[in-house]
């Protein structure tokens, strides 16, 4: 008898899909935030960062790393960056999540909200060192707005996680 996938290819679809709008829609928060969030040294919270870990924690088989080139050139046209520095930030923090994917998903939530608060700070700090004056504000700014993606990782990844549920087994 000849060996039949059990995948579904409208499933596959309706995944990719998901992925997608999920992503778009965090570029534009992330967008929306950095527009209003001149008061903290004009940086915000990466939402779309942590939706893409989110997706590279879920589902490491179905982002690949297209999505973080995707959705890296997104974010780099709409907050007028130069065109690969979220990319390569991006891919390098996809990698390295789905690497230890498995290690990460074993986590207890508050666990996860330290490694998410870890990563995001080198990521901010990164775009500081290259892109922006140094400062005691810009520094305090990163510490806040890690701390704060530490406080929204539970709720966004239960959002995802309810998303996920309802459209990509449904």
């Amino acid at each position: 008898m000849a060996y039949f996938s059990t995948r579904n290819p409208n499933k596959t679809i309706s995944t990719q899909l998901v992925i997608g709008i999920s992503l778009i829609s965090g570029v534009f928060f992330q967008s929306l935030f950095n527009f209003f969030s001149y008061e903290i040294d004009g940086s915000s919270i990466p939402v779309t960062l942590l939706v893409l870990i989110y997706w590279n924690i879920a589902l490491p088989k179905n982002i690949g790393l297209a999505w973080s080139f995707i959705s890296g050139i997104l974010l780099d046209l709409n907050l007028g960056y130069f065109l690969g520095t979220h990319v390569i930030l991006f891919l390098l923090i996809s990698y390295l999540t789905q690497r230890y994917f498995h290690r990460i998903r074993a986590m207890f939530q508050v666990q996860q909200s330290i490694l998410i608060a870890s990563i995001v700070f080198l990521y901010l700090q990164i775009f500081y060192l290259f892109f922006q004056e140094f400062t005691f504000f810009g520094f305090m700014a990163i510490i806040f707005n890690s701390l704060i993606s530490a406080l929204i990782w539970p709720i966004l990844f239960g959002l995802l996680r309810l998303i996920r549920r309802k459209y990509t087994y449904a």
